[in-house]
């Protein structure tokens, strides 16, 4: 009996001790989360991992989805490339990886509302959603089929660049309506927004006001892209007013191969 005792009472001991040795490391550990030294910083949340700028390089392939109007569409070239195809060409040879083309989903003729409508659809969702890149065009057919009273902007007849500058307040609200809702689908990819250019500019009457009201519409595409902080706007104005014969199709509004050829350079050029 007194060395069974004995035995109870060893065991007993070292229970305790074992249970003062865990509690006391324990506590040790979690002494640098509770009592942090002057001058030590607790690690913060990482954040979010997003697509932009060198971010792209720990990815192995990139995704682009195209929206807009004809100019997305590519109409114009006749090698139907357009400025779609050639910025991916261009862009995967320059990164050295991969880039595909999810969907271009621009429509002939689609203004900034309908496209706007159209990003509730679910294969509008889904194709941004999976973008690191959104290319877009939009905005022309907005201003032109105004100026023109509904007609196409390859009609070209009927123009009016008061007409312009008299409903320019009226559509701004459309482009910033696409930018909210391409970023609301997709919180981290690239949107790249290509800008307008005056196809017009060889006649006289749409010369000085209508590239004025370019001007401010590509200058209020310009606020929303900072606004955005991951947007940005590709000049293309300069490319056309002074080689209209060089860059525009036979529809004389449309660019052509070439045309295109230089929008995709631009549009390669922002995102690097």
């Amino acid at each position: 009996m007194k060395s069974s005792s004995m035995l109870w009472r060893t065991l007993g001991i070292v229970s305790l001790v074992c249970l003062l040795t865990l509690l006391t490391g324990f506590g040790w550990a979690l002494k640098d989360s509770w009592f942090p030294k002057e001058g030590m910083a607790l690690p913060e949340a990482a954040a979010p991992e997003t697509a932009v700028g060198g971010k792209w390089s720990e990815k192995s392939e990139l995704y682009v989805t195209a929206l807009g109007d004809s100019l997305t569409k590519g109409t114009g070239d006749t090698t139907g490339e357009g400025y779609v195809a050639r910025t991916i060409a261009l862009l995967s040879k320059r990164m050295d990886k991969p880039v595909y083309l999810v969907n271009n989903m621009a429509v002939n003729g689609m203004r900034a509302d309908q496209l706007s409508g159209r990003l509730d659809d679910k294969g509008f969702i889904n194709a941004v959603g999976r973008a690191d890149i959104v290319l877009l065009t939009i905005g022309g057919n907005d201003l032109f089929q105004v100026a023109q009273g509904g007609g196409s902007l390859a009609q070209g007849g009927d123009l009016s660049p008061e007409a312009l500058q008299e409903r320019l307040p009226d559509v701004k609200p459309r482009l910033k309506e696409v930018f909210d809702k391409v970023r609301a689908v997709n919180p981290v990819a690239r949107i790249v927004y290509v800008g307008l250019y005056n196809a017009f500019y060889d006649v006289p009457q749409m010369r000085g006001a209508a590239s004025e009201t370019i001007a401010d519409w590509n200058g209020y595409a310009y606020e929303l892209a900072l606004a955005d902080g991951n947007a940005t706007v590709v000049p293309t104005y300069d490319l056309f007013e002074f080689n209209l014969k060089d860059y525009l199709s036979s529809d004389h509004f449309h660019p052509n191969a070439l045309g295109y050829e230089r929008i995709a350079g631009r549009v390669v050029d922002a995102l690097q």
